[in-house]
């Protein structure tokens, strides 16, 4: 990762660090709070599997435990309460009818839309009440933040 030639000192980047971390986890309750108030109300590891799923339907029950970074046992637990809520569907995949895909149903979709729409709703009202300069300054450095992450995620691979 190419990084900025403006060091700070440790102590002004740990505050800085401490001050993202907490505002990371105001985020954070933000936005497991958007979850649609009515049933089922999934937990954060359901949540990941559906968006996981809607990313790449059709996933094995392998691939989908390791994109949302859960075990296997505990991706199968999570899969069969959403199969059972009538959020995720198992079927056979186009490629070998033998192996076994997850999708949302139309019900999951649903329930994933609302969710995501009730999270930018949300976002958006926070939004709000900050001044528009610090607004666009905000989406800057978040745009500068996701690079900065993905870059890190390259660096292990």
């Amino acid at each position: 990762m190419q990084r900025h030639s403006a060091e700070w000192p440790a102590d002004t980047l740990r505050e800085a660090a401490e001050q993202l971390a907490a505002a990371g986890e105001a985020i954070a309750a933000l936005m497991r709070d958007a979850a649609p108030p009515v049933e089922p109300r999934l937990s954060p590891h359901g949540l990941k599997v559906l968006a996981v799923v809607s990313a790449r339907p059709g996933r094995n029950l392998t691939s989908v435990a390791a994109a949302a970074g859960l075990g296997l046992p505990r991706a199968s637990r999570v899969c069969a309460g959403l199969e059972s809520a009538g959020l995720l569907l198992r079927r056979p995949t186009a490629d070998d009818r033998r192996a076994i895909g997850l999708q949302l149903s139309p019900e999951g979709r649903a329930f994933l839309d609302r969710f995501r729409r009730r999270r930018v709703d949300r976002m958006a009202a926070v939004l709000r009440r900050m001044p528009a300069d610090q607004r666009g300054a905000l989406v800057a450095a978040l745009g500068e933040l996701v690079l900065a992450v993905a870059a890190m995620g390259t660096e292990r691979s």
